[in-house]
């Protein structure tokens, strides 16, 4: 191949750049080094003979041959000697962009102990260079050293303008949360805001920041004190009032707190969106229409709000009120359909099926997915043919669905399977779902899946087995460590384990009401009924479910309130007539549906 024409490249212009840059005095740091090029100056007019000779360079020859090397060895595969003269000549210089430009060379080499030296040398030379704190943080940040982060942090909170700090500080939860151990996350918040939690600069933002890292944490406790102490200086603190509204079901106060913000004429649509969307959760359907229909009044072009009141209503078994509740939408379709569009057919289609009209629910499908082609619409449509009868045709219309990653893949799988669990064809799913985890033997949903199905089958082996491969896969998972808890308590066996194993899973979804309920149920069968009671009816209150109410009801039967049992038992049937927990436990104790 023949050389090409001489021509500037990158390096050479970076290296120009840099010189420049070096020469100037004195040099502001800048976010990027590609940024400083829009800056570059035109060449200067000769000077006039009475002007002042220009200031001599800090760098001499030799140290401006070692850039032009250094920045040709980035260029061309020798990161590491280019590293060590930046760093080198930003430390004899004080310069923030060679600094920069050290760190950066290290970053691409992926250098991060390298990259964060050099981050620190810079802080260290300049510790007023908001660049230097922000480098520090975001390379701390990115190695998982939290133990070393709260004072870069806390220097870049400091060396930003005093009207952004508010942001910043709020910002911080969901910045830290890369970092694995969310309890330490927690603490280098509330180390580097100490200074903004304290008189004279105490702050809502800085109360309210640790009011979300700690509920990130699992410490209900310690959020809901910040919580408090950030409306205390500030009523309307937003983040503060929605960490509020996650606490509902495991602060007492927490709702009561909520109510009276939204009581103020101005209370925010999303505190009432986020208050709604926690009431669907906990089952208190009523009350989240009743929020909802308040924000659509008030904001009648969100669709997005009635959206979610079709889907209540529905849970709620008023069809005719969910499909007055989506009509608006419908009317404002386009093509192709938007977001909100999209989910206004699948709930239409759900209308027409509890109409039993399925021919109906499937042309509302199709508008949905003209084309056939996405997995959750395509999803919907096999459980529509499946419950009419067709599986063979659902199945086969799954499988054809395109596979455009692997994540799409084990999604046909887990549908596939879904639709064989609700017509209670155990073993065909378990098959699926083993050919399944042959094909993705490391992916911890579908072995979830698998030990599900495996305790339907009563092959409690595998399903202990799976479930500890899935603790192992994915510690952080939670609902495997309830799952064989509880698999454990409801057989009456290794009850000790039954509990850790629940109170791990309880330290990783705090408050969850149905890890409660798990916990509630080993008591009971530890001969701990009291203990048992304030649990399941923690849980109840949290999430009025039909397994739920099987429990507590049972607990207070034996304890011998009878009529609280039988309400209690009432009130699940009303929910969910074909809970098979509630169903057993009637039958065993003789009481008639």
């Amino acid at each position: 191949m023949q050389p090409s024409p001489f021509r500037p490249t990158i390096a050479l212009a970076a290296f120009t750049l840099c010189i420049g840059a070096a020469m100037a005095a004195p040099i502001e740091p800048h976010p990027s080094l590609s940024g400083l090029l829009s800056q570059a100056s035109p060449p200067a007019p000769e000077a006039p003979p009475t002007a002042t000779p220009p200031t001599r360079s800090a760098m001499d020859a030799n140290l401006f041959f070692q850039v032009l090397v250094a920045e040709v060895q980035a260029n061309s595969g020798d990161p590491g000697s280019a590293y060590q003269i930046y760093l080198d000549a930003a430390r004899r210089l004080q310069n923030g962009q060679l600094f920069q430009r050290a760190v950066e060379i290290a970053l691409r080499a992926r250098a991060g102990e390298q990259a964060l030296t050099a981050a620190k040398a810079w802080r260290q030379a300049l510790p007023q260079s908001r660049d230097a704190a922000d480098f520090n943080t975001q390379i701390l940040l990115a190695l998982g050293r939290s133990k070393e982060l709260a004072a870069p942090l806390r220097a870049l909170i400091q060396l930003t303008p005093t009207v952004q700090q508010p942001q910043l500080i709020a910002s911080l939860p969901r910045s830290l949360a890369r970092l694995q151990d969310r309890v330490a996350a927690a603490r280098v918040i509330d180390e580097a805001t100490e200074p903004w939690r304290q008189p004279p600069l105490e702050s809502a933002a800085a109360w309210g920041a640790s009011a979300e890292a700690w509920l990130m944490a699992g410490r209900p406790d310690t959020a809901m004190d910040a919580t408090r102490k950030a409306l205390k200086l500030d009523a309307d603190q937003l983040n503060a009032q929605l960490v509020a509204v996650d606490l509902i079901g495991q602060q007492p106060d927490a709702e009561p707190l909520v109510k009276d913000q939204l009581a103020k004429p101005d209370a925010p649509a999303v505190l009432r969106l986020a208050y709604a969307r926690k009431l669907a959760t906990l089952q208190r359907y009523n009350e989240a229409a009743e929020q909802l229909e308040v924000l659509i009044a008030a904001q009648p072009e969100q669709d997005g709000h009635r959206v979610l009141l079709c889907a209540i209503r529905l849970e709620m078994r008023q069809v005719d009120a969910a499909e007055a509740a989506i009509k608006p939408v419908l009317q404002k379709a386009t093509t192709p359909p938007s977001k909100d569009h999209e989910q206004a057919f699948l709930l239409m289609a759900q209308v027409a099926d509890r109409r039993n009209q399925p021919a109906e629910a499937l042309r509302w499908l199709d508008k949905a997915d003209p084309k056939h082609d996405k997995l959750a619409v395509q999803s919907q449509r096999a459980r529509l043919l499946a419950s009419q009868g067709k599986l063979a045709e659902a199945r086969s219309s799954l499988r054809k669905l395109p596979e455009t990653e692997a994540r799409d893949a084990i999604l046909k799988i887990q549908t596939e399977a879904q639709l064989l669990r609700e017509l209670k064809q155990w073993r065909e799913a378990w098959s699926v779902l083993e050919q399944g985890a042959q094909r993705f033997p490391e992916d911890p949903d579908l072995l979830y899946d698998q030990a599900m199905v495996a305790e339907k089958l009563k092959r409690h082996e595998d399903m202990e087995r799976l479930l500890r491969k899935v603790i192992t896969l994915a510690p952080d998972n939670a609902g495997a460590y309830n799952a064989l808890g509880y698999s454990f308590a409801e057989r009456n066996i290794n009850l000790p384990e039954a509990r850790t194993l629940i109170e791990q899973a309880l330290a990783l979804r705090p408050g969850d009401a149905y890890i409660v309920d798990s916990l509630g149920w080993v008591a009971f069968r530890e001969g701990k009924l009291d203990e048992a009671r304030q649990l399941l009816t923690q849980a109840y209150a949290g999430r009025q479910d039909a397994e739920i109410a099987a429990h507590l009801g049972e607990v207070l039967w034996i304890q011998g309130d009878r009529d609280g049992a039988q309400k209690l038992w009432r009130e699940g049937l009303a929910r969910d007539k074909a809970n098979e927990t509630l169903k057993e436990t009637l039958q065993r104790f003789g009481v008639q549906p």
